[in-house]
C-alpha cells in the first residue's frame, strides 16, 4: 500500500506532527527520511528493505554508499541523505560518551567509546586515547588505518603525540573486522613493545583494548600487562622464599 492510500493518522509525516516523534516505529522514521518511493515499492517498503539488509538497529552504522544504492529506488541523493542522518547520529552518540570520560575515570564508557568509534570499521584502527594522571580523557588520536597484517602504529608516533597532549598515562587500541577478540601473537608483541617504550619515557600505558562492534579484550583485565606479570612474579618470589625459609 502506497502511503498517500494510507489513513491520514496512520501516515509517518501525520503520525510524527500529531503524536511525535518518538511515536513512529524505525520504518517510519526511514520513510520519512526517504521522503517517497517508487512505481513498484511504497517508501514504506523501501524501509523495510534497509532494515532487512542488517541484523539489528546498530548495525545499520555500517552501512555504505554502494549497500545503499543497491537497494532498487534508492540513487545517490537518498542514500546521502540516510548515510548523513546515520552519521550524525554517530558523531551525537560519541560525543556524548566523550563528554563522560573528559569528567570521570569510567572504564565502560571507554569501552563503549571506543565500540562505536572503531567497533564497526571494516579496516583496522589503531587509536590512542591520552589521559591525565586521574583518568580523565585529554584528547584521542587515530594514528593508524591498516590491514589484517598490521593493526599499530609506531611506538615514536604514540609517544610524540602524548608529550603533545602533556598525557601521563596512555590507553591503547585497535579493532579487529573479523569481529574475534583473542590477541593474536602480534598483538602480544606489540603491546609489549609500547608498554616498555612508555616506561622509558615514563609515560603508563593503562591498558590495551582490542575491540568489536560487539565488545572489546582488555589486556589489563586479563592480567597481560608487563607491570601484572612483574608483580606476580615478584610475589611468587617472595611466596617461595617465605616457603623455603619455613622449611629451614
Amino acid at each position: 500500500m502506497k502511503v498517500k492510500e494510507m489513513n491520514q493518522q496512520e501516515r509517518p509525516r501525520e503520525k510524527a506532527l500529531k503524536e511525535g516523534i518518538g511515536c513512529l516505529a524505525n520504518r517510519d522514521l526511514i520513510a520519512i527520511l526517504l521522503r517517497s518511493g517508487t512505481k513498484d515499492k511504497s517508501v514504506l517498503e523501501l524501509a523495510d528493505e534497509i532494515l532487512h539488509m542488517k541484523q539489528d538497529l546498530p548495525s545499520l552504522m555500517d552501512l555504505e554508499l554502494a549497500d545503499l544504492m543497491g537497494v532498487r529506488g534508492i540513487k545517490g541523493a537518498k542514500a546521502t541523505q540516510l548515510l548523513a542522518c546515520l552519521e550524525l547520529c554517530k558523531r551525537i552518540s560519541l560525543e556524548r560518551m566523550k563528554q563522560r570520560l573528559h569528567k570521570e575515570d569510567d572504564p565502560a564508557a571507554i569501552g563503549e567509546w571506543l565500540i562505536n568509534h572503531i567497533g564497526y570499521a571494516s579496516q583496522e584502527h589503531f587509536v590512542v586515547l591520552f589521559l591525565n594522571q586521574r583518568g580523565h580523557m585529554l584528547g584521542h588520536k587515530d594514528l593508524f588505518i591498516g590491514t589484517q597484517t598490521q593493526s599499530f602504529a609506531n611506538p615514536r608516533e604514540v609517544f610524540s603525540a602524548a608529550l603533545h597532549f602533556k598525557s601521563s598515562q596512555i590507553l591503547c587500541a585497535h579493532n579487529h573486522p573479523s569481529g574475534l577478540l583473542k590477541p593474536s601473537d602480534a598483538d602480544m608483541e606489540s603491546a609489549e613493545r609500547l608498554e616498555r617504550s612508555g616506561e622509558i619515557l615514563g609515560i603508563r600505558v593503562l591498558d590495551h583494548l582490542i575491540v568489536s562492534r560487539n565488545d572489546y579484550y582488555s589486556f589489563r583485565a586479563h592480567f597481560q600487562m608487563l607491570d601484572q606479570q612483574r608483580l606476580l612474579k615478584d610475589r611468587l618470589l617472595k611466596q617461595l622464599e617465605q616457603e623455603a625459609a619455613a622449611s629451614v
